[in-house]
């Protein structure tokens, strides 16, 4: 039987909320270490959780020998020094979104890790959703005819938010705002369901309508073309009251298109709707395979991510989405934020590190 990969979890945010169940349902890992700002933070979400090890400082973590994998849950500002200190090490990565707050750092993570040749992947939930898996299969048999255009709406309000928390997730610098944290996703799947963003405009809107930078935006309307020249609207909030939640809407000439989610569970509470000409409304597909209906719906989205990677770990088949597609995502959010400045259409390099 072939040993079971040791897992060390960086953060104890989402860390605990998400990575350490998504890896411990994995039977081929075993979470062995738990790393938080200090020993005490450590030692005490390490007892609760049973495990073994737990460090106050990351660089423990990346030191200790008996780690396979290092899955990473901190601010991206944190973040690319724990990786590229890890590939070092020739540890496998798993890690969060944005990758980091520039694209110098993203692309040395991303050469750092062909350098080392590991697994590596970054967590991007959303096509590992079933209903989701299912709306691509509906795009690529070319159900919807030629694509007209698209929207997304994804308006909710975050606990920070709403309780008027000091944290990164507020504050532009470390990566948080809504931009890094919402529409870093709305790319990666805009991206993987429809094709490469040629084009963008974007305005950013910040708490009191103020322009700090040093504050979080609270909310972003973009518009995307893709290469092929369909138009995306994109409107996405986290501080909107009773929000209405995620929806995505996707017309072409012979039929629509929705995925929507008006629950609180970012992960779980897809529905799926298609329509053509021919039937002449939307109808409800029931989609075979999803998820229980209890506990955190990403633990269940990441684990299968997780799936994935340890594949690539054991069959040396790289998979996605990895550093690469975080890379990718990150030059998107450059072009958003050079968008927001000037005032005007940006082009999206295609340039790889």
């Amino acid at each position: 039987m072939t040993r079971r990969l040791q897992v060390g979890v960086v953060g104890i945010g989402f860390g605990q909320a998400v990575l350490v169940p998504a890896f411990q349902a994995e039977a081929r890992c075993v979470v062995k270490a738990l790393c938080a700002s200090s020993p005490e933070r450590a030692q005490a979400v390490a007892s609760r959780l049973r495990i073994p090890r737990a460090y106050g400082d990351w660089r423990e973590a990346v030191a200790d020998p008996d780690l396979d994998i290092l899955a990473i849950a901190t601010p991206p500002s944190l973040q690319p020094a724990i990786v590229l200190a890890a590939l070092a090490q020739g540890k496998h990565i798993f890690c969060e979104k944005p990758l980091a707050t520039t694209l110098q750092d993203a692309a040395e993570t991303v050469t750092a890790a062909r350098r080392a040749k590991v697994a590596h992947m970054v967590d991007f939930q959303f096509p590992a959703i079933e209903e989701w898996q299912r709306a691509k299969s509906l795009l690529d048999s070319g159900s919807l005819g030629s694509l007209r255009h698209a929207l997304v709406s994804w308006q909710v309000e975050t606990q920070v938010n709403r309780l008027g928390l000091d944290s990164w997730k507020s504050r532009r610098e470390e990566g948080g705002g809504t931009l890094n944290l919402f529409v870093s996703h709305t790319f990666h799947y805009l991206e993987w369901l429809l094709g490469p963003i040629q084009r963008l405009s974007a305005r950013l809107f910040f708490p009191g309508h103020t322009a700090a930078r040093q504050q979080g935006d609270t909310l972003a309307h973009l518009c995307l073309l893709l290469e092929d020249g369909t138009p995306i609207s994109v409107s996405v909030s986290s501080d909107a009251v009773l929000g209405s939640g995620h929806r995505l809407e996707i017309y072409g000439d012979r039929g629509a298109l929705v995925l929507e989610n008006p629950t609180k569970d970012y992960a779980r509470g897809f529905r799926l709707l298609h329509g053509t000409r021919d039937n002449g409304y939307l109808e409800l597909l029931p989609v075979a395979g999803v998820e229980p209906g209890e506990g955190d719906g990403r633990i269940f989205a990441v684990k299968h991510l997780v799936e994935r990677f340890v594949n690539w770990i054991q069959q040396g088949i790289p998979a996605n989405p990895n550093l690469e597609d975080g890379y990718r995502v990150q030059c998107l959010l450059e072009a958003a934020n050079s968008a927001h400045a000037t005032g005007s259409w940006v082009e999206v390099s295609r340039e790889w590190p």
